[in-house]
């Protein structure tokens, strides 16, 4: 008995959600915070997403992820890619990045998928 009450408290333990304190602030309000101006461009390896993102909070932000859908006619994502504005993002300042993609299309959404605060800006 008192293995199956050990093996039950395990499990028990196992399967319980446990608080990630890890401050990420992910694609929830996100929008808030960012805001993404860009166009498509063709690199040495191919085609690629450029531009700015524009930190509107007054918190600097760090790994800064972007996700960027490949979208056909329809408006359906064909393909996903993930990437990274290099260094911060100041609070009412701007950064560039470059995002090499793995497939061309038509149309393209981008959209800040999350980022690390930093800090309070002045």
């Amino acid at each position: 008995m008192r293995y199956r009450s050990a093996v039950l408290t395990l499990v028990l333990f196992l399967v319980t959600p446990v608080a990630a304190s890890a401050q990420n602030y992910v694609t929830q309000g996100v929008e808030r915070y960012f805001r993404v101006e860009w166009e498509t461009a063709t690199g040495r390896r191919g085609a690629m997403i450029a531009g700015y993102v524009y930190n509107t909070s007054g918190m600097t932000a760090e790994r800064v992820r972007l996700a960027i859908d490949a979208v056909d006619g329809a408006g359906q994502v064909t393909g996903s890619t993930i990437g990274q504005v290099l260094g911060t993002v100041p609070p009412g300042n701007r950064a560039y990045f470059e995002i090499p993609v793995r497939e061309a299309s038509a149309a393209y959404r981008v959209r800040v998928l999350s980022f690390d605060p930093v800090g309070l800006g002045p």
